[in-house]
């Protein structure tokens, strides 16, 4: 396993860094992700993607994606300091798996592809409704 730095846009202050560092895993020219992106927009835990390094600074401006894992990711923004425990013990119940960035109340979450959508929709929309504010830079889990 190999972590890559993926260089971000920042836009107006956010994020809040210029790059992201993730680990992956390498077959040949491919990357297979293994930690869940903060940032990084258009990647999900699993996804299969072809990136080239910058020969100057060695970060990741641009990449592919050449096979989706089915994952899907989400953005969660605590402005106002309110109790995440009980939404996310409910998230690791559904299977999801999250990573934090204390300093900004941010939290992503990796939904995997088996989790039941309609219980990850009810989820979401229960967040949305405590007053989380949401962000979905990779969505894949469609109710029928």
């Amino acid at each position: 396993m190999e972590k890559l730095l993926f260089a971000l846009d920042v836009d107006d202050g956010w994020p809040p860094v210029a790059a992201e560092g993730v680990w992956c895993e390498r077959d040949g020219e491919l990357y297979a992700l293994k930690s869940v992106p903060l940032f990084i927009r258009g990647l999900a835990v699993g996804d299969v993607f072809r990136a080239q390094h910058d020969p100057v600074n060695g970060q990741i401006f641009e990449f592919e994606l050449v096979k989706s894992s089915g994952h899907s990711l989400v953005r969660v923004l605590n402005n106002d300091s309110l109790d995440f425990s009980l939404p996310e013990k409910r998230l690791l119940e559904l299977g999801c798996s999250l990573v934090s960035f204390e300093k900004f109340s941010m939290f992503a979450i990796d939904v995997p592809a088996e989790a039941e959508c309609d219980e990850i929709n009810a989820m979401v929309d229960s967040l949305e409704e405590e007053g989380f504010a949401l962000a979905f830079p990779v969505w894949r889990h469609e109710s029928v």
